[in-house]
Protein backbone atom coordinates (compact mmCIF):
# COMPACT_ATOMS: atom_id res chain seq x y z
CA UNK A 1 0.00 0.00 0.00
CA UNK A 2 1.64 3.27 -1.13
CA UNK A 3 2.17 6.27 1.14
CA UNK A 4 -0.01 8.41 -1.11
CA UNK A 5 -2.87 5.90 -0.93
CA UNK A 6 -2.68 5.83 2.87
CA UNK A 7 -2.99 9.61 2.91
CA UNK A 8 -5.82 9.48 0.37
CA UNK A 9 -7.71 7.04 2.58
CA UNK A 10 -7.06 9.30 5.59
CA UNK A 11 -8.35 12.25 3.59
CA UNK A 12 -11.56 10.39 2.78
CA UNK A 13 -12.13 9.74 6.48
CA UNK A 14 -11.26 13.34 7.38
CA UNK A 15 -13.67 14.68 4.75
CA UNK A 16 -16.45 12.56 6.23
CA UNK A 17 -15.53 13.80 9.69
CA UNK A 18 -15.65 17.40 8.44
CA UNK A 19 -19.15 16.79 7.10
CA UNK A 20 -20.28 15.19 10.37
CA UNK A 21 -18.87 18.05 12.45
CA UNK A 22 -20.40 20.68 10.17
CA UNK A 23 -23.83 19.06 10.31
CA UNK A 24 -23.63 18.63 14.09
CA UNK A 25 -22.82 22.32 14.48
CA UNK A 26 -25.76 23.17 12.22
CA UNK A 27 -28.09 20.97 14.28
CA UNK A 28 -26.89 22.66 17.48
CA UNK A 29 -27.79 26.05 16.00
CA UNK A 30 -31.19 24.78 14.87
CA UNK A 31 -31.97 23.26 18.26
CA UNK A 32 -30.99 26.50 19.99
CA UNK A 33 -33.00 28.69 17.62
CA UNK A 34 -36.44 29.30 19.14
CA UNK A 35 -37.11 32.48 17.16
CA UNK A 36 -40.36 31.14 15.64
CA UNK A 37 -41.69 30.17 19.07
CA UNK A 38 -40.59 33.49 20.57
CA UNK A 39 -42.33 35.43 17.81
CA UNK A 40 -45.54 33.43 18.34
CA UNK A 41 -45.29 34.16 22.08
CA UNK A 42 -44.89 37.87 21.40
CA UNK A 43 -47.92 37.82 19.10
CA UNK A 44 -49.98 36.12 21.81
CA UNK A 45 -48.79 38.58 24.47
CA UNK A 46 -49.73 41.52 22.27
CA UNK A 47 -53.14 39.96 21.57
CA UNK A 48 -53.71 39.37 25.29
CA UNK A 49 -52.75 42.95 26.09
CA UNK A 50 -55.16 44.23 23.43
CA UNK A 51 -57.89 42.00 24.87
CA UNK A 52 -57.25 43.29 28.40
CA UNK A 53 -57.33 46.89 27.15
CA UNK A 54 -60.62 46.25 25.34
CA UNK A 55 -62.04 44.64 28.50
CA UNK A 56 -61.09 47.66 30.61
CA UNK A 57 -62.59 50.05 28.06
CA UNK A 58 -65.83 48.05 28.05
CA UNK A 59 -65.91 48.05 31.86
CA UNK A 60 -65.48 51.83 31.93
CA UNK A 61 -68.22 52.25 29.32
CA UNK A 62 -70.52 50.00 31.37
CA UNK A 63 -69.85 52.06 34.50
CA UNK A 64 -70.64 55.26 32.61
CA UNK A 65 -73.92 53.81 31.33
CA UNK A 66 -74.91 52.68 34.82
CA UNK A 67 -74.05 56.10 36.24
CA UNK A 68 -76.29 57.87 33.69
CA UNK A 69 -79.02 55.29 34.22
CA UNK A 70 -78.88 56.04 37.98
CA UNK A 71 -79.11 59.78 37.32
CA UNK A 72 -82.00 59.24 34.92
CA UNK A 73 -83.82 57.09 37.46
CA UNK A 74 -83.36 59.78 40.09
CA UNK A 75 -84.58 62.39 37.57
CA UNK A 76 -87.69 60.33 36.79
CA UNK A 77 -88.50 59.88 40.45
CA UNK A 78 -88.36 63.65 40.97
CA UNK A 79 -90.27 64.33 37.74
CA UNK A 80 -93.10 61.90 38.36
CA UNK A 81 -92.96 61.40 42.13
CA UNK A 82 -95.35 64.23 42.84
CA UNK A 83 -93.07 66.06 45.22
CA UNK A 84 -92.03 68.68 42.69
CA UNK A 85 -94.94 70.91 41.62
CA UNK A 86 -93.22 74.10 40.51
CA UNK A 87 -93.69 74.38 36.71
CA UNK A 88 -90.18 75.83 36.24
CA UNK A 89 -88.57 72.99 38.21
CA UNK A 90 -90.66 70.44 36.33
CA UNK A 91 -89.55 71.97 33.03
CA UNK A 92 -85.92 71.84 34.14
CA UNK A 93 -86.33 68.18 35.14
CA UNK A 94 -87.89 67.39 31.76
CA UNK A 95 -85.01 69.07 29.92
CA UNK A 96 -82.53 67.22 32.10
CA UNK A 97 -84.30 63.94 31.31
CA UNK A 98 -84.03 64.58 27.57
CA UNK A 99 -80.34 65.45 27.91
CA UNK A 100 -79.70 62.33 30.01
CA UNK A 101 -81.53 60.13 27.49
CA UNK A 102 -79.46 61.51 24.62
CA UNK A 103 -76.28 60.99 26.60
CA UNK A 104 -77.39 57.49 27.58
CA UNK A 105 -78.09 56.49 23.95
CA UNK A 106 -74.64 57.75 22.92
CA UNK A 107 -73.01 55.85 25.77
CA UNK A 108 -74.94 52.68 24.95
CA UNK A 109 -73.86 52.93 21.32
CA UNK A 110 -70.28 53.37 22.46
CA UNK A 111 -70.64 50.43 24.84
CA UNK A 112 -71.92 48.25 22.00
CA UNK A 113 -68.92 49.20 19.86
CA UNK A 114 -66.60 48.31 22.73
CA UNK A 115 -68.37 44.97 23.18
CA UNK A 116 -67.80 44.18 19.50
CA UNK A 117 -64.16 45.32 19.78
CA UNK A 118 -63.69 43.04 22.79
CA UNK A 119 -65.11 40.08 20.87
CA UNK A 120 -62.63 40.76 18.06
CA UNK A 121 -59.72 40.99 20.51
CA UNK A 122 -60.83 37.76 22.19
CA UNK A 123 -60.93 36.02 18.81
CA UNK A 124 -57.46 37.35 17.94
CA UNK A 125 -56.09 36.14 21.29
CA UNK A 126 -57.64 32.70 20.74
CA UNK A 127 -56.14 32.48 17.24
CA UNK A 128 -52.73 33.60 18.56
CA UNK A 129 -52.89 31.01 21.34
CA UNK A 130 -53.72 28.27 18.83
CA UNK A 131 -50.89 29.42 16.57
CA UNK A 132 -48.43 29.26 19.47
CA UNK A 133 -49.52 25.73 20.37
CA UNK A 134 -49.17 24.68 16.73
CA UNK A 135 -45.69 26.20 16.50
CA UNK A 136 -44.64 24.50 19.74
CA UNK A 137 -45.92 21.14 18.49
CA UNK A 138 -44.13 21.56 15.16
CA UNK A 139 -40.95 22.66 16.91
CA UNK A 140 -41.09 19.65 19.23
CA UNK A 141 -41.47 17.31 16.24
CA UNK A 142 -38.56 19.00 14.45
CA UNK A 143 -36.40 18.75 17.58
CA UNK A 144 -37.15 15.03 17.89
CA UNK A 145 -36.08 14.53 14.27
CA UNK A 146 -32.96 16.63 14.75
CA UNK A 147 -32.16 14.84 18.01
CA UNK A 148 -32.39 11.47 16.28
CA UNK A 149 -30.10 12.68 13.48
CA UNK A 150 -27.71 14.14 16.05
CA UNK A 151 -27.39 10.82 17.86
CA UNK A 152 -26.68 8.99 14.59
CA UNK A 153 -24.05 11.56 13.62
CA UNK A 154 -22.36 11.33 17.01
CA UNK A 155 -22.14 7.56 16.62
CA UNK A 156 -20.83 7.98 13.07
CA UNK A 157 -18.27 10.50 14.30
CA UNK A 158 -16.99 8.05 16.91
CA UNK A 159 -16.69 5.32 14.28
CA UNK A 160 -14.78 7.61 11.93
CA UNK A 161 -12.45 8.74 14.72
CA UNK A 162 -11.60 5.13 15.44
CA UNK A 163 -10.98 4.49 11.75
CA UNK A 164 -8.81 7.60 11.57
CA UNK A 165 -6.72 6.44 14.54
CA UNK A 166 -6.20 3.07 12.88
CA UNK A 167 -5.09 4.76 9.65
CA UNK A 168 -2.65 7.03 11.49
CA UNK A 169 -0.77 4.02 12.83
CA UNK A 170 0.43 3.16 9.32
CA UNK A 171 1.37 6.69 8.18
CA UNK A 172 4.88 8.13 8.44
CA UNK A 173 5.04 11.16 10.76
CA UNK A 174 6.82 13.25 8.12
CA UNK A 175 4.16 12.44 5.53
CA UNK A 176 1.41 13.25 8.02
CA UNK A 177 2.93 16.68 8.69
CA UNK A 178 2.92 17.46 4.96
CA UNK A 179 -0.67 16.19 4.67
CA UNK A 180 -1.91 18.29 7.61
CA UNK A 181 -0.28 21.42 6.22
CA UNK A 182 -1.83 20.92 2.79
CA UNK A 183 -5.29 20.19 4.17
CA UNK A 184 -5.15 23.41 6.15
CA UNK A 185 -4.04 25.50 3.16
CA UNK A 186 -5.86 23.73 0.30
CA UNK A 187 -9.46 23.69 1.47
CA UNK A 188 -9.27 20.22 2.99
CA UNK A 189 -7.93 18.56 -0.18
CA UNK A 190 -4.32 17.50 0.35
CA UNK A 191 -4.25 14.46 -1.96
CA UNK A 192 -5.38 14.54 -5.61
CA UNK A 193 -5.89 11.59 -7.91
CA UNK A 194 -4.10 11.58 -11.27
CA UNK A 195 -6.73 11.56 -14.03
CA UNK A 196 -5.64 11.24 -17.66
CA UNK A 197 -2.18 12.58 -16.77
CA UNK A 198 -3.66 15.67 -15.07
CA UNK A 199 -4.00 16.68 -11.43
CA UNK A 200 -7.50 15.79 -10.28
CA UNK A 201 -7.62 18.84 -8.01
CA UNK A 202 -6.32 21.76 -10.11
CA UNK A 203 -6.49 20.21 -13.59
CA UNK A 204 -2.85 20.94 -14.42
CA UNK A 205 -1.29 18.63 -17.02
CA UNK A 206 1.47 16.43 -15.59
CA UNK A 207 4.70 15.56 -17.29
CA UNK A 208 5.26 11.90 -18.10
CA UNK A 209 7.97 11.65 -15.47
CA UNK A 210 5.77 13.28 -12.81
CA UNK A 211 2.82 11.02 -13.66
CA UNK A 212 5.14 8.02 -13.38
CA UNK A 213 6.63 9.26 -10.10
CA UNK A 214 3.09 9.50 -8.66
CA UNK A 215 3.00 5.70 -8.80
CA UNK A 216 5.88 5.38 -6.33
CA UNK A 217 4.84 3.25 -3.35
CA UNK A 218 7.11 5.01 -0.88
CA UNK A 219 7.87 8.56 -2.01
CA UNK A 220 5.31 11.36 -2.13
CA UNK A 221 5.00 13.18 -5.44
CA UNK A 222 3.43 16.61 -5.58
CA UNK A 223 1.76 18.56 -8.35
CA UNK A 224 4.03 21.29 -9.75
CA UNK A 225 1.07 23.67 -9.97
CA UNK A 226 -0.99 23.29 -6.75
CA UNK A 227 1.62 21.37 -4.69
CA UNK A 228 -0.89 18.73 -3.62
CA UNK A 229 0.16 15.12 -3.13
CA UNK A 230 -0.52 13.03 -6.23
CA UNK A 231 -1.95 9.52 -6.18
CA UNK A 232 -1.86 7.57 -9.44
CA UNK A 233 -3.33 4.28 -8.19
Amino acid sequence: MSSAFKLLRLQQVDSQLDHVKSRLAEIERMLANDEVVKQAQITLQEAEQSRETAQKELSRADEEVKAIQAKLKENQEHLYGGKVRNPKELQDLQMEAESLNRHLRALEDSELEKMMALEERQTEAKVADGALEAVRAQRAAENRTLGSEQNKLLAEGERLQEERSTNLNSIDERDLKIYDGLRASKGGIAVAKVQNKTCGACGAELSASLAQAARSPNELTRCDNCKRILYAG
